[in-house]
């Protein structure tokens, strides 16, 4: 379960709220006090270059905007809330976390802020702490998609599925084209032994978003525990190809493959979980057998 997590939350990122192209949902606008004319403009005029750069995907830029309105305007928290998203999706999360942390000691009941700052505690392996303050986030805004998403993902890592699953029911409430959440209820009933379930909901979530690999992934897994091998071995050949450098995508086209009486190809999948995951015992007791 804690690999599927792991692996889950990199497939989150798409959900911070410093995305290209969009605005950051949950912020909160303004300078977080009176400005005088003068510096009222100059941020108004560097959230523009900000939200400008951030567009057209220049994080770097627009990361250092909002820097300079975090020194304009210190006592606003949504400039350092939105420089924390930013900072998460270039990978420094040390930054991210002070980010956050700054704009919730600003504001405690900054939505998008304690999302992110359970995030970061979350990757770091601070569950409790990330659950804190997600339980948080989603009591101050109960319609609040993404701290739903993230609360479900903590819930599962500390193994209250039953928790994660309700969590993930109301982020789609909140949002219900959200395919992570669809993702991660057909991932839980799929652990659960409810393939036939979950193959349900992953047909209905690949429908609207054919290019979801990680939904196309756990549908071959769902038709393999059914016992559905040549739909297995379409679905996690598609999946391997499109995510070549996951052990886990390899090692189930291999079991696909083997089910589907193909074990030359079986083998061939194996040695790539191999290459990748060298001590991977999965993959070698499937190799031993498949050599046998």
């Amino acid at each position: 379960m804690r690999r599927r997590w792991i692996a889950y939350l990199g497939v989150l990122i798409w959900m911070l709220p410093a995305t290209p192209g969009c605005s950051w949902p949950g912020a909160r606008r303004g300078a977080g006090g009176p400005l005088d004319p003068e510096r009222a403009a100059q941020f108004r005029a560097i959230d523009e270059r900000a939200r400008a750069a951030l567009d057209s995907g220049d994080l770097a830029a627009a990361e250092a905007e909002l820097a300079r309105l975090t020194d304009l305007a210190p006592s606003a928290p949504e400039p350092l809330q939105r420089r924390g998203s930013i900072l998460l999706q270039q990978g420094r999360a040390a930054e991210a976390e002070v980010c956050f942390r700054k704009a919730v000691e600003l504001d405690p009941d900054f939505v998008a802020a304690l999302t992110g700052l359970g995030r970061v505690e979350a990757a770091a392996g601070k569950l409790e702490s990330a659950l804190k303050r997600l339980e948080a986030a989603v009591e101050v805004e109960p319609n609040d998609a993404a701290a739903h998403m993230e609360l479900a993902c903590v819930l599962e890592a500390l193994g209250r599925t039953d928790d994660a699953l309700a969590a993930y029911f109301r982020a789609l409430e909140a949002d219900p084209f959200l395919a992570a959440a669809s993702r991660g209820i057909a991932a839980i009933q799929l652990g659960r032994g409810e393939a036939d379930q979950s193959l349900v909901r992953l047909d209905q979530a690949i429908e609207a978003a054919p290019a979801d690999v990680e939904a196309l992934f756990l549908r071959g897994q769902a038709h393999l525990a059914l016992g559905h091998a040549s739909q297995a071995v379409a679905d996690l050949r598609n999946a391997a190809q499109r995510l070549p450098d996951r052990p886990e995508v390899h090692l189930a086209l291999a079991r696909a493959l083997a089910a589907d009486r193909q074990p030359v190809d079986a083998l061939k999948a194996v040695e790539a979980v191999l290459r990748i995951s060298p001590n991977d015992a999965e993959a070698r007791s499937l190799s031993d057998s498949l050599r046998r």
